[in-house]
């Protein structure tokens, strides 16, 4: 079994779009999926979109307790990047086009989706 945890607009679920900023997203869509099978489907509002800073840092958190090993991103900030780092949550990079959850999901599951530090999903590494 694995809780996978994707970045959201809105209300969240397999049926919304992915959200591309991590720390700003609306929700999370957190999805258990045990023999290649989803088992369920849950959403939570990231209650740090509207911080002023380190909404990364605790989105972070929202999805560590949330029980996600593993999250799907397109892009991350330097803080959010160190802050699953150190939660040990395994980063996988989403492809960079509009896509709704479950077409996502879909990919990750065929295999399609590759694993990738979280540094290197820093999206300003330039600017450090």
């Amino acid at each position: 079994m694995e809780i996978i945890a994707i970045p959201s607009y809105r209300e969240g679920g397999l049926n919304e779009i992915v959200h591309p900023k991590f720390g700003r997203c609306d929700s999370f869509t957190f999805i258990t999926i045990d023999n290649n099978e989803i088992t369920q489907v849950r959403v939570i509002e990231n209650s740090a979109a509207d911080e002023s800073h380190s909404s990364g840092t605790l989105a972070a958190k929202i999805v560590r307790n949330n029980d996600a090993e593993k999250l799907i991103v397109s892009k991350l900030g330097p803080n959010a990047s160190m802050a699953l780092n150190s939660l040990n949550i395994k980063t996988f990079q989403a492809p960079d086009r509009k896509l709704l959850v479950k077409d996502l999901l879909e990919l990750y599951l065929k295999g399609k989706v590759k694993m990738i530090p979280s540094e290197d999903l820093i999206f300003d590494k330039g600017l450090e």
